[in-house]
């Protein structure tokens, strides 16, 4: 598309670019809150380890997801010409008309394959590259085309992850440079859950099994980023709350009313299962739990008017009523890390956040390319979280060049502060036994990439990453990282 011609990118999240329905690939934009049905997943859990491939070896499972994925997508030999099969919204195309004839009939289906490759030329523990993987299919159903049930839906999504983590094996930070990675690396249900708008979309609920991330404590936009410290949900928040991103999933129930077009305010409830993330956790839907996660936001859209910039502001906080050690005192009120007792138990943690987000530029009317910026702000338990507080700052211009409306350049920084409480537990256990733990004071990470949109089915995203403190202890080298992010939409 020319320069002269208004821009026309899509205006999404990118959770399962993943984070309305559609099959192509989408790349975020700064406005809204709702998740685009394209594919790349929410931020999910990184826990900071290797795993050993459980149940199927590796290769298996990657055969059989493929097979599966063949079964519903015909040969690309049927595409007409080269050129068609470049411009078409996805790699595997129309399948000869029935993919459309699926999407009439209420059936719409999709399916990515996305990488992430990493590697550190300097700092951390020592220099190497990683690479990790994931395979998502699943499929929207559309209740009034098939069933005549209006604005409802059932939504159905497999993911399949394997690899390693850079972050794991050689740098040692707190946030995966991979955010792919983790959630069991495994074969696992994300979602499978019903969907119903009522009162003229003023009501949505939302029943089933879903992660919790998806709609609470939102930021869309930074999922441009290969860094796991933020995929529109912050993972210093997910560590202190308890809850999970995608693909890691719960059973839960949400309400969200919009008594006007530009206000919002939700609520949930979900259960707490904290080994949910775990490698033989992937279809284990029992309803075994230690608490329940309730959240509360509010969000406000601004610019709605015409000619007006878009934008939007929300408030929120969440109570998970599990039992959570203190970070610092024993169950005599003394300092665990002095005594080396067991850590006195809570009944319960909370915390909250802020996020804000404005275009501030746009290249003319109606359009989604320009500049956007956007902020997260939180704040942790003071008893029992691990970060105390956090943000992340950054935003994306969308339009880089002339006929590359659809590419992003994408900048942010992140900082999460270590709760001083456990810094002081890691100072008294290290006076009794000098070297048994390292002392936490904060992690920060800076990141930049380019996404190329090469057609409307492959996106490319090199990005460069320095990570500053990684661990939080000081004893790391800073971490210069190269990376490689890239999906297909089949």
């Amino acid at each position: 598309m020319s320069r002269s011609s208004p821009c026309s990118c899509d205006a999404s999240d990118k959770r399962r670019v993943g984070q309305g329905t559609t099959s192509s690939i989408t790349l975020t934009v700064l406005q809204g809150s709702t998740r685009s049905e394209a594919a790349r997943p929410s931020r999910g859990d990184h826990p900071m380890r290797s795993h050993s491939i459980p149940q199927l070896h590796q290769t298996t499972r990657c055969l059989l997801f493929g097979t599966a994925l063949l079964s519903v997508c015909p040969a690309m030999a049927q595409q007409a010409t080269t050129d068609g099969w470049l411009g078409q919204p996805t790699m595997t195309g129309d399948w000869g008309g029935l993919r459309t004839e699926l999407q009439n009939d209420g059936i719409t289906l999709r399916a990515h394959w996305t990488t992430e490759s990493a590697g550190n030329p300097s700092g951390g523990k020592y220099q190497t590259a990683r690479y990790t993987q994931q395979f998502d299919l699943g499929a929207d159903f559309d209740l009034d085309r098939l069933w005549g049930v209006p604005d409802a839906k059932i939504q159905f999504t497999l993911t399949d992850r394997s690899g390693r983590s850079l972050s794991a094996d050689a740098i040692g930070n707190q946030f995966a440079v991979q955010e792919l990675y983790g959630a069991g690396q495994n074969f696992r249900l994300a979602e499978l859950n019903y969907q119903q708008d009522l009162l003229d979309h003023k009501v949505i609920i939302e029943l089933g099994w879903s992660p919790l991330g998806d709609h609470f404590a939102n930021l869309p936009a930074f999922c441009d980023f290969q860094n796991g410290v933020i995929c529109g949900h912050a993972n210093a928040m997910t560590v202190n709350s308890g809850a999970h991103n995608f693909p890691t999933a719960e059973w839960g129930a949400r309400i969200e009313v919009r008594p006007t077009p530009g206000f919002y305010v939700a609520t949930g409830i979900y259960q707490v299962n904290p080994n949910e993330g775990n490698a033989d956790e992937g279809f284990n839907l029992s309803f075994k739990s230690t608490g329940a996660f309730i959240p509360v936001e509010l969000g406000w859209m601004t610019g709605s008017g015409s000619g007006e910039l878009p934008g939007n502001i929300k408030v929120g906080g969440y109570y998970n009523t599990s039992k959570a050690p203190d970070v610092l005192t024993d169950v005599n009120g003394l300092s665990a890390g002095l005594t080396d007792g067991s850590f006195e138990q809570h009944n319960g943690r909370s915390g909250g956040y802020v996020v804000a987000n404005h275009m501030v530029y746009r290249e003319g009317p109606d359009s989604a390319c320009g500049l956007y910026f956007g902020a997260m702000a939180g704040v942790g338990d003071a008893a029992t979280a691990k970060f105390r507080y956090f943000w992340m700052a950054g935003g994306h211009f969308q339009g880089t060049f002339p006929g590359r409306d659809d590419d992003v350049v994408a900048f942010m920084v992140a900082y999460a502060r270590t709760n001083s409480r456990l810094t002081r537990y890691q100072e008294d256990r290290d006076s009794v036994t000098p070297g048994a733990v390292g002392i936490q004071t904060y992690e920060s990470v800076a990141e930049i990439d380019y996404g190329a949109r090469l057609t409307p089915w492959l996106v490319l995203r090199p990005n460069l990453q320095y990570v500053i403190h990684p661990g939080g202890t000081g004893k790391i080298p800073d971490a210069f990282v190269i990376g490689l992010y890239t999906q297909v939409t089949f």
